[in-house]
């Protein structure tokens, strides 16, 4: 007869699928605004090419490019997740850096005080260290 499991294997269990159900749900979510920034992302493109009532300068396309690559690289760490039940950090590092520069693109430096500039430098350093130092990971 089967042994009845005991409460620190039921609550073992129901915390392992947990994350699965989670990342499920983030998985789901990204797809979806993922797909609406491609939409978003090629009407730019095509507003850009067309002249038309709305202006768009190549700052706009280029933040809806960005946003569309950041939003693609979190989506891929959540399918390394399903994948090999790890989260990867170089892809995290990427998708903060390519955050950055889009934060940079979007909102311009120039007028900006020298302590935000010396942050964000910063900042941009030891995210491009840690992409350089950090080794891309072996899905098993």
């Amino acid at each position: 007869m089967p042994e009845k499991p005991n409460l620190t294997e039921i609550l073992t269990n129901f915390f392992s699928v947990v994350p699965l159900v989670l990342y499920t749900i983030v998985a789901i979510m990204l797809t979806i605004i993922a797909v609406f920034s491609v939409w978003d992302a090629g009407l730019l493109i095509w507003r850009l090419a067309v002249p038309s009532a709305v202006p768009v300068s190549i700052i706009d396309v280029i933040n809806a490019l960005l946003l569309t690559i950041t939003i693609i690289v979190l989506f891929e760490t959540v399918t390394v997740y399903f994948r090999t039940k790890h989260v990867e950090v170089r892809a995290l590092l990427v998708a903060g850096f390519t955050g950055m520069i889009r934060h940079i693109l979007v909102y311009n430096m120039e007028a900006i005080d020298p302590l935000t500039m010396f942050a964000t430098v910063t900042l941009l350093a030891v995210l491009i260290a840690g992409i350089v130092f950090v080794k891309p990971e072996m899905v098993p």
